[in-house]
This record gives structure tokens, C-alpha cells and sequence, in this order.
């Protein structure tokens, strides 16, 4: 794939092929040897997405999907191969939120301090891992399987993760589960369909999709499920020098099924938590 090949398809200023931005997608903070791809596109639209898989599909290039923002860590956007990166973080929006069947749409450049803002003025939070950097993709967090601190709502290991739209290598564009018909996702939502149930007929795909780092298609809204935000909460902090009285706790906190959350670190991670790193230094020592 050339540079006419992406102007067929694109706007010249959102194809990017200075070295500075080659450079900075050629590697992360992972093991993974950095390769430089030969272009950076920014896209805003699936149509943009559709438009450039087929692209890509003709001239046999690799692609690479990225939509968190750096720093970046476990090598799946290091373009192996060379290729196109395809940066998704300009498709940012939240389609829309239901609080009464707690579900949210949106699309894979949404970040979770975003997203939790939204959902609590409807009364909503999603449940989410530790700490995720402010430039963390809520979707690639959903596809990565990254696990999240509310195990009483975490009944599936997919969980949050709910339907897909997804851009196969042939430019085909597939819808998981419920979003899959019949009817357009304008004509479930008038039905009053949520786009809610992950399931298809014979299979869920989105488990494919998960863990597949982009491998198999192109991510380009998900729906997401949403959890009830408390108005009455009081956190409490236990301490103790004995691991095995802590599990004993956590283990009646959890038969009685008291708390969201119970989250269990030693000194070390927990001043690192708290943003006080010369503080777990000590509790090296």
C-alpha cells in the first residue's frame, strides 16, 4: 500500500509518515523488537475503517489497530511486520447511555474518565480494572480481558463486554450477538432492544474477539455493561501483619457477601497506589 492508495480513501493531513510519528508507534514499553510501519492514519468513521480493510485486503498490508494512547506496554501495537497503524482514538464518542437496561455504546477512542463522568449522572458506573492510565481505550480494555475490582458483577470472564461491530479482513462488517438483526441497530432501538445479549445462535463471537489484539477485524463500537452507582458508600481499610488472617477476613466478607470490592496489596503496591513511590521503596527493604 502506497501513499495515493490512502489518499483514495483518506484526507492528506490525517495520513501521517514524518519520522518523528513513525517513530513513536514503532515500539512500546514491552520486550517487543520495535519496527517503524510505513504510515500512521488518524480515523474518525467506520465507512474510514470499511474504506481502508478492503484497501488493505487488495494490496495484501498488514494493519495494525490502536486505540489507547501512550505509553503502551504488552506489544500488540508494535507493527511486527510493518504495515499501516491505524489509530482509532479520534473515534471517541458515547453513542448513547440506558440506564434502565444498564448498557452503554461506544466507540474504541472512549477512555474510561469519560465514560464514568456520563454514566454517573444517569446513576451508572462501569466497572473497571485497578488505576487504568488516563489514556486507556475502555473498548481495548474490554477486548484484552483485563480484569475489573467488582467480582459480584463479574459473572463471565467477557464482563463488561457485550455486542460488537466489527470490520472483518474482507471489509465485511459483522455485528455480534443481539446487535446481528434483524433490522438495522436504528430499528432495534425503536423495538427497544439494547443491543445487551453477547450471544449469537450458535455462538458468541465476541470471546473470539477477545484476546485476538485486532488480529481478526476491526473493533468499531461495543456495548458495554453498566452496574447501578451507589449513593451511600463507606470504604474501610484493614491492616495486618499476617497474610493468612487477611484472606480469613476477605473469605467471611465474601461469604456474606459484604462489599463491591475487597482489594488485598502489601505495603509496596499500596503506597505505589497512593502515588508515593519513595514510600515503597521502604517496603522493599
Amino acid at each position: 500500500m502506497d501513499r495515493e492508495d490512502l489518499l483514495n480513501v483518506m484526507e492528506a493531513d490525517r495520513v501521517l509518515d514524518d519520522s518523528e510519528t513513525l517513530d513513536r508507534y514503532s515500539r512500546d514499553h514491552s520486550f517487543a523488537p520495535p519496527r517503524k510501519p510505513s504510515f500512521v492514519v488518524k480515523l474518525k468513521t467506520a465507512t474510514e475503517v470499511q474504506d481502508l480493510v478492503r484497501v488493505a485486503t487488495r494490496t495484501r498490508t498488514p494493519l495494525i489497530p490502536v486505540s489507547s494512547g501512550e505509553p503502551r506496554f504488552r506489544g500488540g501495537t508494535v507493527p511486527a511486520l510493518g504495515g499501516v497503524v491505524l489509530d482509532l482514538s479520534g473515534m471517541n464518542r458515547i453513542c448513547w447511555i440506558d440506564r434502565k437496561d444498564r448498557v452503554a455504546m461506544i466507540e474504541p477512542g472512549v477512555r474510561f474518565g469519560p465514560l464514568q463522568a456520563e454514566l454517573a449522572r444517569k446513576g451508572l458506573r462501569l466497572p473497571m480494572p485497578l488505576c487504568p492510565r488516563q489514556t486507556k481505550s475502555v473498548v481495548a480494555s474490554c477486548l484484552e480481558r483485563e480484569p475489573h475490582l467488582m467480582p459480584r458483577y463479574h459473572l463471565d470472564h467477557s464482563d463488561p463486554l457485550l455486542c460488537n461491530e466489527v470490520i472483518f479482513g474482507t471489509g465485511d462488517v459483522f455485528r455480534t450477538g443481539e446487535a446481528g438483526g434483524p433490522g438495522t441497530i436504528e430499528e432495534q432501538h425503536q423495538a427497544g432492544r439494547r443491543q445487551k445479549i453477547p450471544m449469537g445462535i450458535q455462538m458468541n463471537i465476541s470471546k473470539i474477539l477477545q484476546g485476538s489484539q485486532g488480529t481478526l477485524g476491526v473493533v468499531t463500537w461495543s456495548t458495554v455493561k453498566c452496574e447501578l452507582l451507589p449513593q451511600i458508600q463507606r470504604p474501610f481499610l484493614a491492616a495486618s501483619e499476617s497474610l493468612e488472617q487477611i484472606l480469613e477476613f476477605a473469605y467471611r466478607l465474601v461469604r456474606l457477601r459484604l462489599g463491591d470490592e475487597i482489594l488485598v496489596l502489601n505495603a509496596s503496591n499500596f503506597s505505589l497506589l497512593m502515588g508515593e513511590p519513595e514510600a515503597a521503596g521502604e517496603g522493599l527493604n
